[in-house]
């Protein structure tokens, strides 16, 4: 206290130094806040009009989320899922590999009808083939929720629309002509497995005047095998020349045969219609009915290993 009373004129001053800094402080303004001056909106947020029964939310919310998962429908197998492009055409009319065991399915996605489609029949039945394959698998995935499975449902039974809201057309591709077999009129005998020097493109060989079976397998996506049109095997000498006119020129109509649940149509031939030492090159037409032009085959356009494939040689 002394020293207080014996230094006051100092302190004083010192006081009223204090009081004026304190003072300074108040008055200096506050920095700008820059998030002051956002404008918040005041609408509400946008609400997601996508229609969920549409292909675009079903992708959107399933298939690229739950099916497209690492190891699954990413790519390694079908259907595949990585796209809306890809999932779509991996789905609707697309012809199945895993069946059930009446072979009740043909497509995985037919328009209008969930209960022949098999990617609805996956998603609801426990034991298609095998015990816990519902999918998403039930052994290592969770199953869809009720209202995913419902907007599937209506998606198919509204007709598969694509993302523009199109019907799928029904495929109907040209017919598929397979392997064909050459054999004597025994049935003991395989004539096209005897080959030019061993060679399995090479035109087989025929004895001079002899008559043997030539069958030709032959499927269709929309027409049933016996009910195909125009089917005749025609010969020339010529690899691309099939023309009445052309040389060595034969046609011969086949009839229908079923064989091993496959189908076939068969032609009886004699080589003595042909040249000796010749090479014979034949090519199978037909037509499903709903083509303006016969499919063939072999075509002008395959390589020559097809053609002479298709060929027999009338030894001397």
């Amino acid at each position: 206290m002394k020293f207080i009373k014996n230094n006051l004129p100092a302190v004083f001053s010192l006081f009223m130094i204090a009081i004026a800094l304190v003072g300074c402080y108040k008055d200096t303004p506050e920095p700008n806040n820059p998030y002051d001056d956002i404008d918040y909106p005041t609408t509400p947020a946008p609400v997601d009009t996508v229609d969920p029964a549409s292909f675009v939310a079903l992708h959107r919310n399933i298939f690229s989320t739950r099916c497209a998962v690492p190891g699954c429908h990413d790519g390694h197998f079908e259907p595949d899922f990585r796209t809306l492009q890809s999932a779509y055409s991996t789905l609707v009319y697309h012809p199945i590999i895993k069946n059930n065991a009446d072979s009740t399915f043909q497509f995985r996605v037919v328009p209008f009808n969930k209960d022949q489609s098999v990617l609805y029949e996956r998603l609801t039945n426990c034991c298609f083939v095998n015990q816990d394959d519902r999918m998403p698998q039930d052994n290592i995935g969770v199953p869809l929720e009720s209202n995913h499975i419902s907007n599937i449902a209506a998606w198919i039974d509204n007709g598969a629309r694509d993302i523009f809201g199109a019907l799928p057309t029904y495929p109907n591709q040209e017919p598929l002509i397979g392997f064909y077999i050459a054999f004597n009129t025994t049935y003991d005998s395989i004539y096209s497995n005897n080959r030019i020097d061993g060679v399995y493109y090479n035109p087989f060989i025929i004895g001079n005047n002899t008559s043997f079976y030539l069958a030709i397998e032959v499927s269709d996506d929309s027409t049933a095998g016996p009910n195909m049109q125009y089917n005749r095997f025609k010969m020339s000498y010529e690899p691309d020349n099939f023309s009445p006119s052309a040389p060595g020129y034969h046609e011969y109509p086949c009839t229908y045969l079923l064989n091993d649940n496959k189908d076939f149509y068969m032609t009886l031939i004699n080589s003595g219609d042909f040249d000796t030492d010749t090479t014979v090159y034949f090519r199978f037409f037909t037509n499903d009915g709903d083509h303006q032009q016969n499919t063939q085959f072999p075509r002008d356009e395959n390589i020559i290993q097809y053609k002479t494939f298709y060929s027999f040689y009338v030894t001397p």
